[in-house]
């Protein structure tokens, strides 16, 4: 099995077990090196929070201790790929490992954020984009002076964690994608807009003025990992999604 097929490998992971489904496992390998023993430590964390789940479901303290946990493991996980970057020299593995630190980060997020709730289910959308785009900015050493972000979106809005976790890795990557290629060094601006319909439908819309995709790119059959996810985390939420790229990218999810 290749790096990058391991790492999202367990990636795919960390996002069962932060939609609390311990289901999953990550297939060892015989290489003796650090994604090993992350995937190691991403399967017993797996055992141990399903152990403890099952045992105490209904106590309200375990619920946030496992948000607690969750958060601080993945922020462990970060550091433990942050690490084996740093030891190599291909720069496409370093920027997948890199992809996978930020991916990470947005699921810990939803945790750090459940956490400092009352309720231990909700997470209010406007605060939890906030924090992102602004952790995405320091992440791609961007100034808020050079790239602007405006965001338009209802205070109202709360999303339980089925629906948290992959709005915010859609996010991210569309987020990303707009800081690492829509713009020349003149900058320009991301706009996060997001309401809630009278008939009770969801728009969210992510969009910036920069130079757009190239013009032969088709977003649907695209084979890029970020623009796979953005498509398999829509068809997840049934999310009826539509990416247009004129003065710009624009994205716009709808759903219930």
């Amino acid at each position: 099995m290749s790096e990058d097929k391991r790492i999202e490998s367990i990636l795919n992971t960390l996002m069962s077990l932060a939609r609390l489904d311990f289901n999953s496992r990550i297939p060892m390998t015989d290489k003796n090196d650090s994604i090993e023993a992350i995937a190691t430590g991403v399967n017993m964390l797996g055992e141990e929070l399903r152990e403890n789940v099952f045992s105490l479901k209904e106590k309200e303290t375990l619920i946030k201790e496992l948000h607690h946990r969750l958060k601080n493991n993945m922020q462990i996980i970060i550091s433990l790929l942050k690490l084996q970057a740093e030891q190599e020299e291909n720069e496409q593995f370093i920027k997948l490992v890199k992809a996978s630190q930020s991916r990470i980060a947005a699921m810990a997020l939803v945790h750090e954020m459940l956490y400092n709730t009352d309720n231990f289910v909700f997470t209010n959308f406007k605060t939890y984009v906030d924090f992102l785009a602004s952790g995405l900015f320091m992440t791609h050493s961007t100034s808020s002076e050079k790239i602007k972000l405006e965001l338009n979106i209802d205070e109202e809005i709360f999303f339980e964690i089925d629906a948290m976790i992959p709005l915010g890795l859609m996010l991210n990557e569309m987020i990303s994608n707009s800081l690492l290629h829509a713009f020349d060094e003149n900058g320009g601006v991301i706009r996060i807009d997001a309401r809630v319909q009278e008939d009770g439908w969801y728009i969210i819309q992510v969009s910036d003025n920069g130079i757009g995709f190239p013009e032969e790119f088709q977003f649907k059959k695209s084979k890029q990992l970020g623009t796979q996810l953005i498509v398999m985390l829509s068809d997840q939420l049934d999310a009826k999604i539509d990416v247009k790229s004129s003065n710009g990218v624009h994205y716009q999810l709808k759903f219930m």
